[in-house]
C-alpha cells in the first residue's frame, strides 16, 4: 500500500510540474510580441491547464489533496523594468524552445509513473493520452519555431546585405518628387 501512495506522490509532484509548464508558457505568450505567437503560447498554456485539472481530479476522487503551490499564473511580481527588459531582449525561438524543453521534462516523468504501473488504470489511460499530447504539442512547437517572423527576417536580411556590396555599401538618399 505504502508503493501506491508513493507514486500518488509522484502523480502530485506531476500536477506541479504541469503548473510549472503552464506558468512558463503563459509568461512567455504575455511576452511574445507577434499575434500568432501570443495565441499559440496562449493556447498551449491553456492546454497545461486542462492537463492539470485532469491530474487535479484524479487525485481529488482518491481523496488525496493536490499540491497547489504554483497554482498562480504569470510571474505577480514583476516590475515594469522586467516587463520592459522581457520585451526588448525576446528571442522566440529560445522562449519556445525553453518551453519544449520543459515538456520534455515532463514526458519523462509521465515514462516513469506509465513504466512503474501502480497507478489504476484510469489513471494511467489519462497519462498515456496526456503523454502523446505534449509529444504531439512539441511538434507543433518546433514547427512554428521555423514560421517565426524573427527567423524568416534574418533570412530576408541576406539578400539586402549581397545588394550592399554592389553598390560598395553606400548609401544612397533618394529625394522625393
Amino acid at each position: 500500500m505504502k508503493q501506491k501512495y508513493a507514486d500518488f506522490d509522484k502523480l502530485n509532484r506531476l500536477l506541479v510540474a504541469c503548473f510549472e509548464a503552464e506558468k512558463l508558457y503563459y509568461n512567455a505568450a504575455q511576452d511574445a510580441q507577434t499575434t500568432e505567437l501570443k495565441r499559440f503560447l496562449n493556447y498551449m498554456a491553456v492546454e497545461r491547464n486542462r492537463m492539470s485539472h485532469d491530474i487535479s481530479n484524479e487525485l481529488h476522487s482518491r481523496d488525496i489533496e493536490p499540491l497547489k503551490e504554483d497554482s498562480n499564473k504569470g510571474n505577480l511580481d514583476r516590475t515594469w523594468q522586467e516587463i520592459k527588459e522581457a520585451l526588448e531582449n525576446f528571442h522566440a525561438e529560445s522562449i519556445v524552445n525553453s518551453c519544449i524543453s520543459r515538456d520534455r521534462n515532463n514526458i519523462k516523468r509521465y515514462d516513469e509513473l506509465l513504466e512503474r504501473r501502480e497507478l489504476p488504470d484510469g489513471i494511467l489511460e489519462l497519462l498515456e493520452k496526456h503523454k502523446y499530447q505534449l509529444e504531439w504539442y512539441i511538434k507543433q512547437a518546433k514547427q512554428h519555431t521555423k514560421k517565426c517572423p524573427f527567423i524568416e527576417g534574418k533570412k530576408e536580411e541576406q539578400p539586402q546585405d549581397e545588394n550592399k556590396g554592389k553598390n560598395d555599401g553606400k548609401v544612397i538618399n533618394l529625394k522625393a518628387m
